[in-house]
């Protein structure tokens, strides 16, 4: 017969799971991975903001784990990898992260083809996406959210760029291939360096200067090394940011589940975390300016000259991605009627 202790004991146990659920304990408990560091705006404003969202809007049910600084392991070329072996439920990457990858996604790095607004740029990225790449480049992926980075533009350390001739002889680090193909077009020569490494490097000499969106430049302090600053009309390109996460991971919510986590992705989100890298810009650019370094506004007649030089790299991006099985011109129209731009035949 079962004494009193044990009868309470096994009553416990029994109820415990009812227990638990009542107090929201999760049901499903996702990793996310992150290159980023702990104090980025990518955690503190987003990733580590959107996990807390979602543990608050299920009850509890969901538990988002969040590693910044590659604390699973690996380095930030492994991220996509990471993902689609199962490894972590999601993570936070950049297409030039993955070479070859995301190379549609590239396309919206390409220079001239930006609002210069994150928060109109990044619900564009998302719906260009949907359109062209759900089916090929992000099958067994849900896109929880893309957003552009504000807008970018060419910071050098010693010699201002005034106009195109400028660029010749120049060592400029970029992030991606399609905006290193543009530097060569404007007569640099693109230099590849983990976003850690690009400080040591500009104080080095090792590079002459850099593609990188000003919001970036206050955090990492760059203003103290590079001391001239070359922006075009709108910007010269918009970097692109993913959060992803594995498809697999995500069907195995229930119904409601999925749409606690649908509430809070796609467009929306893209359009939100765009708001969010806008309100940076004024504080870099103001850290810059009281750094007593120069700002350079190219005029929309240079900027025309920057646009023609790096035509053919249009031509070689929709090139690569007719040989995919992709329409490379209507995606490239696509990219065009972001901006506002009239479709070319």
């Amino acid at each position: 017969m079962m004494n009193r202790r044990t009868f309470a004991g096994l009553a416990l146990a029994l109820t415990t799971p009812a227990i638990a659920r009542a107090q929201g304990a999760p049901q499903f408990t996702f990793r996310l991975h992150s290159f980023s560091s702990p104090t980025s705006l990518d955690h503190t404003l987003h990733l580590d903001r959107w996990a807390e969202r979602i543990t608050a809007a299920s009850g509890g049910r969901i538990k988002i784990e969040v590693y910044p600084a590659m604390q699973l392991g690996g380095q930030a070329r492994d991220l996509v990898q990471q993902l689609e072996d199962g490894v972590v439920d999601m993570i936070w990457t950049v297409p030039g992260f993955t070479p070859g990858r995301f190379m549609g996604v590239e396309g919206l790095e390409l220079p001239f083809l930006n609002t210069g607004l994150s928060a109109t740029q990044s619900p564009a990225a998302f719906a260009f996406i949907q359109k062209h790449l759900a089916d090929n480049e992000f099958r067994g992926i849900k896109v929880i959210g893309i957003n552009a980075t504000d807008r970018a533009l060419v910071h050098t350390t010693r010699k201002p760029i005034r106009s195109l001739e400028d660029f010749k002889g120049l060592r400029l680090r970029v992030a991606g291939r399609w905006i290193g193909e543009a530097v060569t077009a404007l007569g640099g020569t693109p230099v590849g360096i983990a976003l850690p490494g690009v400080y040591e490097a500009l104080s080095r000499g090792q590079v002459d200067g850099m593609l990188i969106n000003w919001a970036i430049t206050q955090p990492y302090r760059f203003y103290e090394v590079a001391k001239f600053h070359t922006e075009p009309p709108g910007g010269l390109f918009q970097g692109m940011i993913l959060t992803l996460m594995n498809q697999r991971s995500y069907n195995r919510l229930p119904a409601d589940l999925k749409a606690v986590v649908d509430a809070d992705a796609g467009e929306g989100l893209s359009r939100r975390l765009g708001e969010i890298w806008d309100s940076q810009t004024k504080g870099a650019v103001d850290a810059t300016r009281a750094a007593g370094n120069e700002i350079i506004e190219i005029s929309a007649a240079e900027k025309a000259r920057w646009q023609q030089a790096v035509q053919p790299v249009y031509d070689a991006w929709i090139g690569e991605m007719n040989r995919r099985g992709r329409n490379g011109r209507a995606m490239f129209n696509d990219l065009l009627a972001i901006t506002g731009q009239p479709p070319r035949a």
